[in-house]
């Protein structure tokens, strides 16, 4: 029977994968080949989740986590180089790994706390490993990369709660790495920009004596509260809008059953999102972003869906983009990555602007040829070369930003 099963998975996949590699692509990637490899096996790994999960060999988040973790180890993840010293530790129950470049330079005594992307789902230390060696290399300085609870098994508050206690720990316990508290910069993509940004402003709201001193965010999802954006619209071949809100769902804790209505934007009110349209003002977005398809929202909702979502929605650490503007101001500077193939995109443009209104620092960067996650392509076999330039330019910001503090 499980060799039954077994044929049946490899059959699906072998299809699913004939379909990608023929799917589509924009032309304006600068190395299409190495962006389309990586999305067969994104995508392959949710397949394997989704149907593993049918056919019960476990859930799906922890057959996707399986699936990426062994391709971490036997194909995409690099080895370390002898100049990158890794020790694993516990920051208050929260496993961590600890980079520290040999070239370390002393007079910085800065570090970055990385939080991984992969939707509150998968992702995983490991599989990161090539980037936060690269980010560590670059800097100059220690990464700590955490290894936070993930979805569905354990859902919000939890993964960002894991990722607070790490970074809260670390500015408390600095000085034992040798790093000044005050030089901590906090950084994610994806899914870990999203709690990024979160943790940044749960810090703020309680007035945390030690803030980093900024938060870097990489294509990050900053709301879920509309999901009818030009972005969403213009791009979805590296983030499809059912895979998109089936992981939105699973950090959420919410059943599949709602995904129809997320997908058709009947999760919330008109009257909701009438309230936050200045928030998402898409005027804002330059105008080869602009897209002739958008339409300003006026869904009443479904009811089942709003009783059950809404309300998760609309909490400012879930959706960063709809904090009070007294939550926003007094946050660490801002980096700010987006990529103008992501479907996240214009996340990013919202979020920067409404930091600079409440007076934050943002250094808003925009990649029109990048997509997501393009920088997880910064080292293994499928490397290119806007991974190369823009991690230079977040090691650029990170030192800078080291410096002045």
């Amino acid at each position: 029977m499980r060799g039954r099963r077994c044929v049946i998975v490899f059959a699906i996949l072998t299809v699913a994968l004939a379909y990608l590699l023929y799917e589509p692509f924009p032309s304006a990637i600068e190395q299409p080949w190495p962006a389309r490899a990586y999305i067969v096996i994104v995508e392959t790994t949710i397949k394997i989740g989704r149907y593993g999960e049918l056919l019960g060999l476990g859930s799906w988040g922890k057959l996707c986590r399986e699936t990426q973790d062994f391709l971490a180890r036997h194909f995409l993840a690099p080895s370390v180089p002898d100049s990158i010293t890794v020790t694993d530790a516990v920051f208050d129950g929260v496993g961590v790994r600890i980079y520290r470049p040999s070239t370390a330079k002393n007079e910085l005594n800065g570090a970055v706390v990385y939080l991984h992307g992969g939707g509150w789902v998968w992702g995983s230390i490991n599989l990161y490993e090539g980037l936060t060696t690269a980010l560590a290399t670059r800097i100059g300085m220690p990464v700590v990369s955490v290894d936070y609870r993930l979805s569905p098994e354990f859902t919000y508050p939890i993964p960002l709660d894991d990722c607070e206690a790490a970074v809260t720990y670390f500015i408390t316990h600095a000085e034992q790495y040798g790093v000044d508290p005050k030089r901590i910069v906090v950084a994610g993509d994806s899914a870990g920009g999203n709690l990024a940004a979160a943790v940044s402003l749960r810090l703020n709201s309680r007035k945390f004596p030690i803030p980093p001193i900024a938060q870097v965010l990489i294509y990050p999802a900053l709301q879920m509260l509309e999901l009818k954006f030009s972005a969403h619209l213009q791009n979805t071949i590296f983030i499809k809008m059912p895979v998109l809100c089936i992981h939105v769902l699973a950090y959420l804790g919410v059943g599949e059953d709602l995904l129809p209505a997320m997908l058709a934007n009947n999760h919330t009110t008109a009257a909701t999102k009438a309230e936050y349209a200045s928030v998402f003002d898409v005027s804002i977005l330059p105008d080869k972003y602009q897209s002739s398809e958008y339409r300003k929202p006026v869904h009443e909702g479904t009811p089942e869906a709003v009783r059950r979502v809404q309300d998760k929605v609309l909490d400012p650490f879930v959706s960063p983009l709809v904090a009070s503007d007294e939550l926003i101001r007094g946050l660490p500077s801002a980096y700010i990555l987006t990529a103008g193939l992501d479907a996240l995109r214009d996340d990013g443009y919202f979020y920067a602007h409404k930091l600079r209104k409440q007076g934050v620092d943002v250094e808003h960067v925009d990649y029109p040829e990048g997509y997501h996650p393009f920088l997880m392509q910064i080292d293994g076999p499928f490397t290119n070369r806007l991974a190369d330039r823009t991690l230079d330019n977040i090691a650029k910001y990170v030192q800078q930003k080291v410096k002045s503090g």
